[in-house]
């Protein structure tokens, strides 16, 4: 009896949390390549491979993954808008972008769309098995030339560029954590507000600043050395 109850706590400790994968890429040899990957890694599963839209949707809905591995850059076979779709029959799985794309108003446009991370093709084994372990705990995830191209996209256009924004400490340490993947709860927890507040909190920066969006925040934190591209990366 002891040692039964000693086996079953000693199998629990080395239990493995599976992520579960769909790669839909409309490129063959990338999935074959993505797959060869991951192949050896015991805590990652591919459970399926979509070649256009009607595939990721069945599959997305079928499997539930974690993690949806996704190349919009082909309307043939599959559209940026494919994102939203997924996420109402599956809205536990996060995109993580790897494509070949680097037009700015694209990246920012599948990252508005619900994408929380973005590699390019050119990204290596290390970068690719990374974001996939952030990915998976909702933590964004953009690799260094990714962020190169958002960065170069000023924020505002008009002579105000040059104006001084009124940030309180606490606004600047929220637009930080943000700019880090973290979510509006972790902050709340972090820094011992509600989750209500952090929001009140966002939405007072975002008038302040005059943008629009969680990725726009990103794009000032790192323009004005609030965060370097590092800490974005890895944290």
């Amino acid at each position: 009896m002891i040692f039964s109850v000693f086996c079953v706590i000693l199998c629990s400790s080395f239990t493995i949390i599976m992520i579960k994968i769909v790669i839909a890429d409309a490129q063959y040899l990338v999935r074959v390549g993505l797959k060869n990957l991951l192949s050896e890694r015991k805590d990652i599963k591919i459970v399926g491979e979509a070649v256009d839209s009607k595939e990721l949707y069945d599959l997305t809905k079928e499997h539930q993954p974690d993690v949806v591995i996704f190349d919009y850059n082909s309307q043939k076979n599959f559209l940026p808008e494919d994102i939203q779709m997924v996420k109402i029959n599956s809205p536990k799985s996060n995109f993580l972008i790897i494509s070949a794309d680097d037009c700015k108003s694209n990246i920012y446009k599948v990252i508005e769309l619900g994408a929380i991370s973005f590699l390019t093709k050119e990204c290596d084994k290390e970068e690719i098995i990374n974001a996939i372990y952030a990915t998976a705990k909702n933590e964004k995830f953009l690799c260094h030339k990714v962020i190169d191209i958002i960065i170069e996209k000023h924020i505002h256009t008009d002579e105000d560029n040059c104006k001084a924004f009124n940030l309180s400490l606490r606004e600047t340490e929220i637009i930080k954590l943000t700019a880090k993947g973290w979510t509006a709860k972790t902050i709340a927890g972090h820094l011992f507000l509600s989750t209500h507040t952090v929001y009140t909190h966002k939405k007072n920066i975002m008038k302040k600043l005059r943008i629009n969006s969680s990725s726009e925040m990103i794009v000032y934190a790192i323009q004005n050395g609030l965060i370097t591209k590092e800490e974005m990366v890895l944290e």
